[in-house]
């Protein structure tokens, strides 16, 4: 056993290693991941694996190569399914819809990130939910919908706060969503609210290290604010910040979204100069990264903005380009649409056959720990749970009851009207103690024998419901010729009621419960009887 726990161990480390990686730089190192491919298969452990292909979709998708990660996203979901690791599952579907997302399928991409809020939801997973609710307020920023473009921003925001999460990334994450809805409140001419993000992110900004504050979105908007509040010099020192952070980095595909906002911003300023500066510093980049979906964008821009200022041979090979990649990657954009709608079956498979399975394995569960006539727990589950609520009392100084409930006459119930009559007796008493004490413990200790355990009860509540249970078993009025005089079913109940010692074990409640049941039908069948102490002489403190 020993074993097994360590070797869990170490192949959790490879995950938590790469997990550790996204919160700190937002980004895996693909080395990183490949060791962790070396040391966990599917055979080891399914969830860990599918996980391992999340990290390994993660890296495509920020480098740019999205068939690749398709494929391993669609591996990640089968493999985590049913697992411990199924509460990843929300990311997969979040990647998928930022897929879809970046190739302008807004319809599908809604459609992924309605499915990660479902898992996002069902796990409590609050980071995640934040980072799909701000793609969600992005699509419908896009289609014009602005009102639930900023509800999802807002409810992002609620949800960062309930995730507790202050990593490096997290607070990137978290000024990104910021800058972002000051960005929109700023498009659509909402100032004082704008303003009110432009403080908030000042705050951060000043409260913590300048190395984690993402200067790209956040002085995008900035220059966007102050140019729509008419503060020129101030809107051209952001945009200038804003400028210079793009031209300090590497890589562009990460930031695709965040640069677009720029591009934007710098044709509603008109500064064409600065844009020109801009789309030939990027254009080499996006080619190296094979990120043709920008490229296009950056090439339209040139053409369109800044055609004026090339040669005609420049213009021609500028055109030549633009129109060469948009019709390979149009290509290639279709045929992955049309893996994605082919994995969204796939999906819909493995999420419809898991769901069968959950299904079945609550149908097991239940059979487990209930007695299948009387739908009471069985005595199993009344041993396990006995011996666990007894040492809580104790703990807790609560007061621990035990009621028996035995069916009088039940032997010559079954031979006078046979064993189909004897069943329906056993159900009725059941739903009978349901009923008289349904926020308690109840099972069915033996053919005729019910047991119910009540904790932190007073001693009047349990011997009231004892008395309960006897009367409303009598004014069933079934029939019982073999009963003594009453000829009706009755039932009699034994209770012992204290608040348990140390010297006391669970068995002493059950024996005291027992012979106080056992002593009133001695003494007369079809009544309650109740004994106040434990592990003295059962008969002291009887009523």
């Amino acid at each position: 056993m020993a074993e097994i726990e360590q070797n869990r161990k170490q192949l959790n480390s490879w995950t938590d290693l790469l997990e550790k990686q996204i919160k700190t730089t937002g980004n895996v190192v693909l080395e990183d991941v490949e060791n962790a491919f070396s040391h966990i298969t599917e055979e080891a452990n399914r969830g860990l694996y599918g996980l391992c292909n999340y990290y390994r979709a993660y890296w495509c998708m920020q480098n740019g190569a999205l068939a690749e990660c398709l494929e391993c996203l669609n591996e990640s979901i089968r493999c985590m399914m049913g697992t411990e690791q199924e509460k990843h599952v929300a990311r997969c579907y979040n990647l998928l819809g930022v897929v879809a997302h970046g190739q302008n399928n807004l319809l599908l991409a809604a459609e992924q990130y309605s499915k990660a809020l479902d898992y996002a939801d069902k796990y409590e997973n609050f980071y995640t939910r934040y980072i799909v609710g701000t793609n969600l307020a992005d699509i419908y920023y896009r289609i014009g919908s602005y009102d639930k473009a900023f509800w999802w921003n807002r409810e992002s925001m609620k949800e960062y706060e309930k995730s507790g999460d202050h990593s490096a990334n997290g607070l990137k994450n978290y000024v990104k969503l910021l800058a972002g809805y000051g960005y929109c409140l700023a498009m659509t001419d909402r100032l004082k609210e704008a303003d009110e993000v432009r403080r908030k992110l000042e705050q951060i900004k000043f409260e913590e290290q300048g190395d984690i504050f993402p200067v790209l979105c956040a002085y995008t908007f900035f220059a966007l604010l102050y140019y729509k509040e008419e503060r020129k010099e101030l809107a051209t020192a952001c945009l200038n910040v804003a400028l210079q952070s793009v031209f300090n980095e590497q890589q562009i595909t990460p930031y695709a979204d965040n640069i677009l906002n720029l591009l934007e911003l710098l044709i509603m300023m008109e500064n064409y100069g600065y844009m020109g500066v801009l789309l030939d510093y990027l254009e080499p980049i996006a080619d190296a990264e094979g990120n043709e979906g920008f490229l296009l964008q950056i090439l339209a821009y040139q053409l369109k903005y800044c055609g004026d200022k090339m040669t005609e041979e420049q213009y021609l090979e500028r055109t030549e380009k633009f129109f060469c990649i948009k019709e390979a990657y149009e290509d290639r954009e279709s045929s992955m649409i049309l893996r994605m709608m082919e994995m969204r079956g796939q999906l819909l498979q493995i999420e419809e056959t898991q769901k069968e399975l959950e299904e079945e394995n609550v149908k097991l569960r239940y059979q487990a720990d209930h007695d299948e006539l009387s739908g009471l727990y069985n005595k199993g589950k009344l041993n396990r749970y006995a011996e666990e609520i007894f040492d809580m009392a104790l703990k807790n100084g609560f007061a621990m009851s035990v009621i028996f409930v035995d069916i009088d006459y039940f032997k010559q119930m079954n031979d006078y009207y046979g064993h189909s009559r004897g069943d329906d007796c056993v159900r009725a008493v059941a739903e009978s103690i349901r009923c008289c004490m349904p926020g308690d413990f109840a099972a069915r200790y033996g053919g005729d024998e019910f047991v119910v355990i009540a904790v932190n009860r007073t001693a009047e509540y349990v011997q009231e419901c004892g008395e309960k249970i006897v009367r409303d078993v009598r004014a069933l009025n079934i029939p019982n010729e073999g009963a003594g005089e009453e000829k009706v079913l009755t039932v009699t109940v034994g209770i012992a009621h204290a608040v348990p010692v140390r010297t006391n074990k669970i068995w002493d409640f059950l024996s005291a419960a027992d012979e106080t049941l056992y002593r009133q039908k001695q003494e007369r069948k079809g009544c309650m009887r109740f004994c106040g102490r434990v592990g003295v002489e059962n008969g002291d403190g009887t009523i």
